[in-house]
């Protein structure tokens, strides 16, 4: 069995080409990173040869591709099955799916359609829960995901969601759940809501052990067989570290899986 992947999620430096965001995490000390899909701004037409490039420069691997967002039809979107492709093709183990559409069946019928693109890819198609979706609890995606009724079907829980919606961690051994963000925050962030969270979410979390989450959770995280996906989305460390290179050794050095095991 592979050891669980310690990785830097793509929203720790958003102000790196995706390419690069494996350079940044290989030269911070990680092994594993998240990457940025988006067709509509950074991931252009020779971003998939590139990316491909500096992952077999550094060694690195992928915990996932995001972020599709539900909405509209009933069927995958000429993005959505890009994104998968690249995901398939870069190996990820991790697709990360947001809804935000106002028709829950097609929004199952379109997740359902997007676990079909990924084949026999050892690749799983995971719903993120939050405040900002419109499937806002553990609960409400554990009913999603038994509605899409699909093998590639998971769920990605989130520290910090998870927090906000009032939910326990679960039991992450019962095949729901194929990695976890973590994170630390402020309980400030429990009572907020509309963009005041969405501020809070990319703005306001922190390295592991220097907010007011409960330690208890991230340490079962951390002691869990999952891969982790570090979900430090701080403006304080982008300020004080501009630099993405800066800022993602910073994350690794103070983010340390063994502290909490």
């Amino acid at each position: 069995m592979t050891n669980p992947y310690w990785a830097l999620a793509a929203g720790c430096v958003p102000d790196a080409m995706p390419w690069d965001i494996p350079r940044i995490a290989q030269a911070a000390g990680f092994e594993t990173s998240g990457m940025w899909i988006d067709p509509e701004t950074t991931w252009d037409s020779g971003a998939l040869g590139k990316t491909r490039s500096a992952l077999a420069e550094t060694g690195i691997s992928l915990v996932d591709v995001e972020a599709l967002w539900l909405a509209g039809g009933d069927t995958a979107t000429d993005s959505h099955r890009l994104s998968v492709d690249a995901g398939v093709e870069l190996g990820a183990r991790n697709v990360l799916v947001v809804s935000v559409h106002e028709d829950y069946n097609a929004s199952v019928a379109q997740f359902r359609d997007i676990c079909d693109r990924a084949g026999d890819a050892d690749i799983r198609i995971n719903l993120e829960f939050g405040e900002f979706t419109n499937i806002r609890t553990l609960g409400a995606a554990r009913d999603f995901i038994a509605a899409v009724d699909h093998p590639k079907a998971g769920i990605l829980v989130d520290l910090m969601h998870l927090n906000r919606a009032g939910d326990s961690l679960p039991d992450l051994d019962t095949g729901e759940f194929s990695y976890v963000q973590a994170c630390d925050f402020f309980q400030s962030s429990a009572s907020m809501s509309g963009q005041d969270y969405i501020e809070a979410a990319v703005d306001s979390r922190c390295c592991l052990g220097e907010g007011e989450a409960r330690r208890t959770d991230i340490e079962a995280v951390c002691r869990s067989g999952l891969d982790v996906s570090l979900e430090i989305r701080s403006k304080n460390l982008r300020n004080t570290f501009p630099d993405p290179y800066d800022r993602a050794r910073q994350i690794f050095e103070r983010c340390s899986r063994e502290a909490f095991t």
